[in-house]
């Protein structure tokens, strides 16, 4: 049961991190119209890669899924630090869905590997 739930929380936050990076290259960044397309390439291209085995809770893409989601937490870091309010809050939710997906995703692993055994 808790395996699933974990499951649930870390997809969720994994597409939720994938619809932000293109609501933030397409809207909230404010970026110039020439940039969209290489932050749409850097911000949400490395989170689709490993999809396929996210949404099939393979274990191997669970896991590149999380150095992957290094990239937002990054990204969410460096603007909740460096912008002002507006730009900081969106940064801090970037952070926390990066957080909660490599958290959860751990979790996950961790209790289906026991329920397994």
């Amino acid at each position: 049961m808790k395996a699933r739930v974990a499951r649930l929380l870390s997809l969720g936050s994994y597409l939720g991190l994938i619809a932000f990076g293109m609501l933030w290259a397409i809207r909230l960044g404010e970026l110039p119209r020439n940039q969209i397309s290489i932050t749409l390439l850097l911000l949400v291209l490395p989170l689709l890669i490993p999809l396929r085995g996210i949404l099939h809770a393979r274990h191997k893409p669970l896991v590149w899924g999380m150095l992957v989601a290094l990239l937002p937490l990054l990204h969410g870091g460096v603007l909740l630090w460096a912008e002002a309010w507006p730009k900081a809050a969106w940064g801090g939710l970037e952070l926390l869905l990066a957080v909660t997906y490599i958290t959860l995703g751990s979790f996950f692993i961790r209790w289906r590997a026991q329920a397994e055994r």
